[in-house]
């Protein structure tokens, strides 16, 4: 069987650290678009970052990005989000599923994360070991699992955004949402499995399962 994690808000709760990197990486363009930034971020989390850098030039400051700036953006972002990142570890009872169940299921990442950053992410938490592939941005998640599937298995996708959740819908995946603060929004209209954490998932899989 396929295991899909999404990443931020999922593996580690780092999802309040990259909207408040949204609102920092657009300050110097205003304290308005610096918030319509953070807010298009939060209607469209995971989605790829380079996907929204061009949305918020074209919508917000009504002119094409151009490639320097795409660099700067991507640069600026990161020096936000990459520190406060390699602090978050994630939690015991993920860990424990993910070193028990290894060798039984096919474990993936997708993230709107770009894919080298990703895997250095992973890398430098000693967590890419778990994972038989790591798929990141610019990429959209539907292309992922599509791909995934490939291999004609059973397949799960657990995440924490309307994103994700779509992404399982446009693949015919089985989905499950990853409670946090930023999805109590549209939470409550997804008739899908919700879970609050990684505790006794061996038990909600079976469930799932049966």
């Amino acid at each position: 069987m396929n295991i899909i994690f999404d990443f931020d808000g999922v593996i580690i709760n780092s999802h309040k650290i990259k909207t408040k990197a949204f609102f920092l990486t657009f300050k110097s363009y205003g304290k308005t678009i610096a918030n319509d930034s953070q807010k298009f971020h939060e209607k469209n989390i995971g989605k790829s970052r380079y996907y929204k850098f061009k949305f918020i030039f074209k919508k917000y400051l009504k002119k094409k990005i151009k490639k320097n700036e795409i660099k700067i953006l991507d640069e600026n972002y990161d020096n936000f989000t990459k520190n406060k990142i390699q602090k978050l570890k994630p939690s015991k009872h993920l860990l424990d599923f993910l070193k028990k169940n290894k060798n039984i299921f096919n474990f993936y990442i997708s993230t709107g994360t770009p894919q080298k950053k990703i895997i250095e992410i992973l890398k430098k938490k000693k967590l890419i070991k778990y994972f038989k592939k790591i798929y990141g941005g610019p990429k959209s998640k539907t292309s992922h699992i599509s791909e995934i599937k490939k291999n004609r298995l059973k397949t799960i996708f657990i995440g924490d955004s309307y994103e994700d959740f779509l992404a399982s819908k446009k693949t015919k995946t089985l989905f499950v949402l990853k409670l946090n603060s930023e999805n109590s929004r549209f939470r409550k209209k997804l008739n899908v499995k919700k879970i609050n954490s990684f505790k006794n998932f061996e038990k909600i899989l079976k469930n799932l399962l049966d």
